[in-house]
């Protein structure tokens, strides 16, 4: 069981990034000036820490962009990530690049560049975190599930060689 204060800490830290994630989406919801455009959601969005499988990135922009906009996934080496295809269009103002897996830990950087309605072409950029999951607790499992295991197998056996004493203890009392 971990120690309350690294429990502690962890709740904490996760709560400072869920201020500062809730922070930058306010920043990027807010409406722009005249007809431009711009993010109003991403996946995974700026500043995330993401664990699990992260195999793609979804930007959806307030309003419609034309065409496809031009969207890359670099890595913690500052080269993109392997199998970066090319960005697609999904909905008239939604955009989505698919890659490999990720399997690197670090901070990896989303750098895109649209044309909105007006003409105005843009670029902007943002990063976001990555740490795989633990190896050692998908190992852990079965090492656990056979520990507890035997410790049934023990705690039933120590029953039942307790009831035998006990029944013999109390045979011989009754003789």
């Amino acid at each position: 069981m971990p120690e309350r204060g690294s429990y502690d800490g962890r709740v904490r830290a996760r709560l400072t990034l869920l201020a500062v994630v809730l922070a930058v989406t306010a920043l990027l919801a807010a409406p722009g000036a005249g007809a431009h455009t711009e993010v109003q959601r991403a996946t995974p969005g700026p500043a995330e820490a993401l664990d699990g499988t992260v195999d793609s990135v979804v930007l959806d922009f307030l309003d419609p962009v034309q065409p496809t906009p031009e969207l890359t996934v670099s890595g913690p080496d500052g080269r993109p990530v392997p199998g970066l295809g090319q960005p697609r269009l999904i909905a008239d103002d939604v955009v989505e690049v698919s890659f490999d897996a990720l399997t690197e830990a670090g901070d990896y950087q989303v750098d895109y560049t649209f044309t909105s309605l007006d003409g105005d072409r843009q670029s902007d950029a943002y990063r976001f975190s990555f740490e795989p999951d633990s190896g050692w607790a998908l190992e852990l499992r079965p090492t656990l599930a056979a520990l507890v295991g035997v410790a049934l197998v023990a705690l039933a056996g120590w029953a039942l060689l307790d009831r035998r004493r006990q029944t013999r203890l109390d045979a011989a009392d009754h003789r």
